[in-house]
């Protein structure tokens, strides 16, 4: 495979990641379109421990086990100060919606939550292709319920709550924002965090043309598999809950926007934020230059994931109130 140092444009620090990540997988990297799902899903986290490693320390945690309309839902609970009541911010990892969980994020969450001083909820929803669409919206909507009516108990401010998440969670909390609109329940949402989501342009804009080649990590092979994994039947594909630049997004909330440049969603980010503003939706859009979809998690090494992070954290702690 190409030295990622070697590719125009990029960020040093990037190119040293992806070296970084070559080591960590000797084996080299699976083909998640061929190979077993246990096995890619394994091989994603035994790569994600080395970069969870170090970063902030919370005040506490809390793992909990909440309900849900297909069965238990774990949801771990981050705390970075000692306060009765804090804001919460909803978060749902990505990973193609096969992938990912709690721990792959861990990191991710204490940084925001130290950053911000807002109390993180990372929720562990079910992974395609066993769960497919809606399934991880009706259980964001069953947590964002629970933690609504055990506020007290969890020392949360229910009138201060957002939802946020990267790549498959960010389409997650856009999906959930909109079932929430539907219902008349809009205003349940004071902030929305979205890093580098697909709202519903199609592998013909810029940059998926661009950024298609296998070295920047989401090929349109690898794309439409993880899609192919997701949806239940072909009209998902226009439901606004996952085709959002089609969906009707005026009372969303105001909301952050991260993107990669070096990423073939890239062109996502300000297609979405053009509808928000359009509607009259507040929302910060903040483009990373030189780094690859994935990259937040890369803080051992990579300089804009510091940054990215402490943006969204500045933002949520400024939509929220902490």
């Amino acid at each position: 495979m190409q030295d990622p140092r070697t590719v125009p444009g990029i960020d040093p620090e990037m190119a040293e990641a992806m070296l970084k990540s070559r080591e960590l997988v000797p084996e080299g990297r699976l083909d998640v379109t061929t190979s077993p799902m246990s096995d890619v899903r394994a091989q994603y986290f035994g790569e994600r421990a080395y970069w969870n490693e170090d970063g902030p320390v919370m005040h506490r945690t809390e793992d909990l086990t909440i309900d849900g309309p297909h069965g238990p839902i774990p949801v771990r609970f981050y705390y970075p100060r000692d306060a009765e009541k804090l804001p919460l911010l909803l978060y749902f990892h990505g990973g193609g919606f096969i992938y990912g969980g709690i721990s792959s994020h861990d990191k991710v969450c204490r940084w925001m939550a130290d950053r911000s001083g807002v109390a993180f909820a990372s929720v562990d929803y079910r992974l395609a292709p066993e769960h497919k669409f809606p399934t991880p919206l009706d259980e964001a909507l069953a947590v964002l319920d629970y933690v609504n009516n055990k506020a007290d108990t969890l020392g949360i401010d229910p009138s201060k709550i957002g939802m946020g998440g990267d790549s498959a969670g960010a389409s997650i909390t856009m999906g959930t924002a909109l079932s929430l609109k539907a219902t008349g329940r809009a205003d349940a949402l004071k902030f929305m965090l979205l890093f580098y989501g697909s709202y519903g342009l199609g592998y013909d804009c810029e940059s998926s043309q661009k950024y298609n080649d296998i070295i920047f990590g989401l090929s349109e092979t690898r794309r439409k598999f993880y899609r192919s994994c997701y949806i239940a039947s072909e009209s998902d594909h226009e439901d606004p809950r996952l085709k959002h630049l089609a969906a009707d997004v005026s009372g969303l909330p105001p909301t952050f926007l991260g993107a990669a440049e070096m990423d073939p969603l890239c062109d996502n980010t300000p297609a979405l934020s053009e509808r928000l503003t359009a509607a009259g939706v507040d929302n910060d859009v903040k483009i990373y230059p030189g780094v690859l979809h994935g990259f937040i998690h890369l803080t051992r090494i990579v300089s804009r994931a510091k940054e990215a992070l402490n943006n969204a954290g500045d933002a949520t702690r400024s939509a929220l109130g902490a």
